[in-house]
């Protein structure tokens, strides 16, 4: 990396929140490349999908009920909050507005709208920006 808080670090040296969110972005293939094998490698990163710390304080807020009465005992919060966006992704209704490209996609499951940012190099890696309850009408 030749700029940012990691210059001077090789990208396979990266960690993989990190990697993740440089998949989302426009870096030069050779980099992404090289994010996208080692995120493959690694036993952390069976989730092609990255959850922003601000999601977390946003779920925790509003929907930590959802995780408190759970079947799952054994589930943690990270793990739940994951699981939760990928079925919103794969069957949620897709509310986005797509005002201009840059946009997130917004997908609404069981009362939770969740904001997504899709990578532009690899479609198959996702990074959950926010979620929110459904804005009335």
């Amino acid at each position: 990396m030749i700029v940012g808080k990691y210059a001077g670090c090789y990208v396979d040296e990266l960690p993989n929140s990190y990697l993740r969110w440089i998949c989302s972005q426009d870096f030069p293939k050779s980099i992404l490349v090289v994010a996208k094998a080692k995120l493959k490698e690694s036993p952390y990163s069976s989730e092609y999908l990255s959850i922003s710390r601000h999601t977390y304080d946003q779920f925790s807020l509003r929907f930590i009920e959802k995780w408190e009465q759970r079947a799952d005992k054994t589930t943690g919060l990270g793990t739940f909050i994951v699981k939760e966006a990928e079925q919103a992704w794969s069957e949620g209704i897709d509310v986005s507005k797509h005002r201009h490209q840059d946009d997130g996609i917004l997908k609404e499951l069981d009362g939770i709208v969740w904001v997504f940012n899709v990578s532009q190099q690899f479609s198959d890696y996702k990074d959950v920006i926010t979620c929110y309850p459904p804005l009335s009408t």
